[in-house]
Formats: C-alpha cells, sequence, structure tokens
C-alpha cells in the first residue's frame, strides 16, 4: 500500500464488529467466514479510518499512542492491509 491518500472501504458484503476486549471482528456473506483481529488491528484501522486510509500519518498517530518504532507499524498495518486485500474484505477507491 502506497503512503498517500487511499480510500479504504470495506466490500459490500463485510459485516464489521468490535468485541468488548477490543478484537476486529470481520464477518464475510454469503461465505460466513469470520477474521478475528487483536486490539491492535482495531487501533490501526480506527486510525487509517481518521486519516483517510493515509498509511504514513496513521502509522504516526498508532506510533505515538504506543511509543513504538514507526517503520515497523507501516511494516505491520501494511501487511495487515494486504492480507484483506487478498483476502477480498476491502478496496481502494
Amino acid at each position: 500500500m502506497s503512503g498517500g491518500m487511499v480510500g479504504l472501504r470495506w466490500e459490500h458484503n463485510v459485516e464489521v464488529t468490535v468485541s468488548p476486549d477490543g478484537w476486529l471482528i470481520l464477518h464475510r456473506q454469503p461465505t460466513s467466514v469470520t477474521y478475528r483481529y487483536p486490539p491492535f488491528v482495531t487501533v490501526s484501522w480506527i486510525s487509517l479510518q481518521r486519516h483517510g486510509g493515509d498509511l504514513n500519518l496513521a502509522a504516526d498517530e498508532v506510533a505515538t499512542s504506543w511509543e513504538a518504532d514507526r517503520a515497523e507499524i507501516i511494516v505491520v498495518i501494511g501487511r495487515w492491509l494486504d492480507e484483506l486485500r487478498d483476502a477480498g474484505l476491502v478496496r481502494e477507491d
């Protein structure tokens, strides 16, 4: 994923919820496949949404909040987004 502004959108057949303990849960219809991601991913997704899909801005926010290395955050979020695209859960507008 590039560092520019990218509109990330869930595919129409994906139901998104956050569990009480912070896990991001993606349920895909009609296959009924469910994906669960830990709270770190939930925070990353929220940050991406807040920054219009800009990976660099999201990574800055997460790295600052978690006192983590920005470069590592970019790699982790980028890999997760690649997984989502490969699974057909998100698209870029």
